[in-house]
């Protein structure tokens, strides 16, 4: 019989809605960028946590959930209150977005905080893989002598060594952008010059055009979007107001000129952002004027190298894998997107049978080598450690809940030797590894690569006379879509063999390799009692990884002409089938299609799709055959005209005022308002009702078509700049009659 264990209740549900909504408002492959409990620091230095943190390519966002009976300043004390303002105070300071709700919020307004969740954060936000765990990408900054061809010798060794992160330096201009281009060209692939100065673009692209003259060349700056060039000369203020033109992947070499500049956030949004082989940087010093290192700079703003360079470079530890297999069935636990609900896995692996084959895992396998075990839960973690104690184990049990002080003392002497297991719950989210560390316990299942990944980081590390890191994967029985990462999943490895090389220096991958095809253990299989002819084949399905190229239901209804409304009844009526749908609750799939299913449904219905060729003549259409079951939507076009500003943008505020003159002064003059179910025919309302009025409902007809959108500025939105840029003065003009003409159509049909 399972032992039913209470986890923390208010937490662990809290976190499960909370990442249940955030799911169903942007879909489960978003929620792999969403981080619970990340730590920080306070502008005292001590420890705390976020809720949930967010990278995106424009800032850091902490969102809070408060609990009535930890929060409410009515019901905590006056310290704990003041403790709660700094936290928020402390995250303000280190440049975090703060958005806090309240549990009930979750549980009593789940559609509100979905709204409220797109509009602090974007329709479709680009959020970013936290990735402290790997290591910065290899460098060297050189100067540009009288020999060009000699910088063109060293950057080819530089790659061939795997550097990837050059500095160039010389106190004259033009010999630097010769030889960047002459080393671009070299390499062959897409590239993008990067400037701070349109007449920059201009002088870089005349150098390229005499050197390469067989590449296609363009600019990307405010008057020209030349995005699909082979060569590609951006200003940086341009480009990092535009980054979701692009793919990370567009651009195999970035040179970015005058790069002392780079400190800026601009740049560091786009280093960040942008994945290329190769970042050339062109400056008159190695050095900007505050003495801080420019290569060092570029190494830490630049995406991280990946986990699979890294090993094979020999930065990290080669990795070994061992699979544990239980008969603890996953099927039956409930999932929030992609987190498994809380209590329920914690009441499926609290069991004696699974915790026995954890620590006869270890006894048998890896006694005596430093480990971590990974559990599901700080009860679990302290059940382990005492069962490992009882075998003679020297094990404790670690938590980010554990008294500073206490788990210092705890990590310090597994660092020096006193204790050889450690049992982490959420030991990852310090930031915390060590060299030490030989094995690596997954023993708590999670759907998350990112936690998969970040456990695995605290053991990739080298240090003297460690040969490679261990990894057991606990794996448990799952159906497709509620299967959880291994070493296999996660590197797309199909075949298996016990203790085999999963990542390794392509000569130790070989050598082992050669050795078990002769029949011959290799020197770490020695004591390990295991059969080397043993062999699996791998079910490497993952609904994570087959979603990346696929369109999300959100992004479906973007795409074609019609509301979503219509497309969401045809999905239940089974008019549309999605090729993908992924449970993200007991009752609730996010679907997803590959691109062609999209043209082949929109060719069936005729419905046409939204491109940014066709969509103002679509947005003009769309007022031309407007349904009114309100008269909502003229009069917000009306209030939009009458109060936009030069780049597209009115503040609701404005909306919310013209809407509420626009009804009373019906009302004063003896004319019926609306239908006596509306609010302006009622009266009696704030300009809150008035507000959430507007944009559930005529602004969301026009926001589902892509024709308005809501601005960063919460407090403004605005016309597509794809149509207000191609609108004309008889544009708008037509727009306005329509209008006149529409509620004048309306006010005699409801007066009838």
């Amino acid at each position: 019989m399972a032992e039913v264990v209470k986890v923390n209740s208010v937490n662990s549900v809290a976190e499960d809605l909370f990442v249940q909504l955030f799911c169903e408002a942007f879909g489960p492959d978003k929620a792999e960028c969403l981080y619970i409990q990340q730590p920080f620091n306070d502008i005292y230095g001590n420890r705390r946590y976020i809720d949930f943190a967010l990278i995106s390519e424009q800032s850091k966002i902490a969102i809070e959930i408060d609990g009535e009976t930890y929060h409410n300043p009515g019901r905590i004390s006056e310290n704990k209150y003041y403790d709660d303002l700094l936290k928020q105070n402390s995250l303000i300071y280190d440049e975090w977005k703060v958005y806090r709700w309240v549990y009930n919020q979750l549980l009593k307004q789940p559609d509100r905080v979905k709204d409220e969740l797109v509009t602090f954060l974007g329709e479709n936000p680009l959020l970013k893989i936290l990735d402290d765990y790997l290591p910065v990408q290899k460098g060297k900054s050189f100067e540009l002598r009288d020999y060009q061809q000699e910088a063109i010798d060293s950057l080819r060794e530089m790659r061939e060594n795997g550097e990837t992160i050059a500095l160039l330096y010389h106190a004259t201009g033009v010999g630097k952008t010769v030889t960047a281009c002459t080393d671009a060209k070299s390499v062959g692939g897409r590239t993008l010059f990067l400037v701070n100065a349109l007449k920059l673009a201009s002088q870089a692209k005349e150098t390229f055009s005499k050197i390469w003259p067989e590449a296609t060349l363009g600019e990307y700056t405010g008057s020209s979007k030349d995005k699909n060039n082979h060569v590609v000369f951006a200003t940086i203020q341009t480009l990092s107001r535009n980054l979701a033109e692009f793919d990370a992947d567009d651009f195999d070499y970035i040179i970015v000129d005058e790069c002392h500049h780079a400190a800026t956030k601009m740049y560091q949004k786009i280093f960040s952002y942008f994945k290329p082989k190769f970042i050339l940087g062109l400056t008159a010093t190695p050095e900007r004027s505050d003495g801080q290192d420019m290569l060092e700079l570029f190494q830490n703003v630049a995406h991280k190298m990946d986990l699979k360079t890294a090993v094979e470079q020999g930065i990290l530890a080669p990795i070994r894998c061992l699979r544990v297999k239980t008969d603890i069935d996953l099927s039956d636990v409930r999932v929030h997107g992609i987190k498994y609900d809380a209590q329920d896995l914690e009441n499926k692996l609290f069991v004696p049978e699974r915790n026995a084959l954890i620590v006869d895992t270890y006894l048998k396998y890896a006694n005596g080598r430093k480990t971590v075990i990974f559990c599901a839960s700080v009860n679990h973690a302290t059940k382990i450690a005492k069962m490992l104690r009882e075998s003679g184990v020297v094990a404790e049990s670690v938590s980010g809940q554990d008294k500073v002080v206490v788990r210092n003392k705890i990590l310090d002497q597994y660092e020096k030797g006193n204790i050889n297991v450690l049992c982490a719950c959420d030991l990852l989210n310090e930031g915390w590894d060590s060299p030490r560390t030989e094995v690596l316990f997954m023993a708590r299942p999670t759907m998350s690569k990112t936690i998969y990944m970040q456990q695995l980081g605290r053991g990739t590390r080298k240090c003297e006379g460690k040969e490679d890191l261990l990894v057991f994967d606990f794996v448990d029985n799952a159906n497709m879509f509620k299967m959880p990462y291994s070493i296999h999943r996660l590197l797309n490895i199909k075949e298996y063999r016990p203790f085999e090389y999963a990542l390794a220096p392509e000569n130790k991958k070989k050598h082992d390799f050669n050795m078990i095809f002769k029949g011959e253990k290799p020197v770490a299989y020695l004591d390990i009692p295991i059969d080397i002819s043993d062999f699996e084949t791998i079910d490497l399905f993952n609904w994570q990884e087959e979603v990346k190229n696929m369109i999300s239901q959100l992004e479906f209804v973007r795409m074609v002409d019609v509301q979503s409304e219509t497309v969401e009844r045809y999905i239940r009526e089974e008019k549309i089938k999605a090729d993908l749908a992924v449970p993200i609750s007991e009752n609730r799939v996010f679907n997803y299609f590959r691109e062609d299913t999209v043209k082949m449904y929109a060719d069936q219905f005729g419905w046409d799709l939204i491109t940014s060729s066709n969509i103002t003549e679509k947005f003009m259409n769309f007022i031309k055959q407007m349904d009114m079951s309100f008269s909502y939507k003229p009069v917000l076009l009306k209030a939009i005209f009458e109060y936009i500003d030069s780049e597209g943008n009115v503040r609701i505020c404005d909306i919310v005022d013209y809407f509420k003159e626009f009804y009373e002064a019906r009302k004063e003059n003896g004319m019926i308002a609306e239908k006596s179910t509306s609010i302006f025919q009622k009266g009696g309302y704030t300009d809150k009702d008035v507000e959430r009025n507007i944009l559930s409902n005529p602004f969301k007809r026009f926001a589902d078509m892509r024709f308005l959108q809501r601005c960063r500025d919460v407090t403004m939105i605005r016309i597509n700049p794809a149509i207000f840029k191609k609108l004309t003065i008889e544009d708008k003009a037509l727009i306005l009659d329509t209008c006149e003409k529409k509620l004048e159509e309306y006010y005699k049909r409801i007066q009838k």
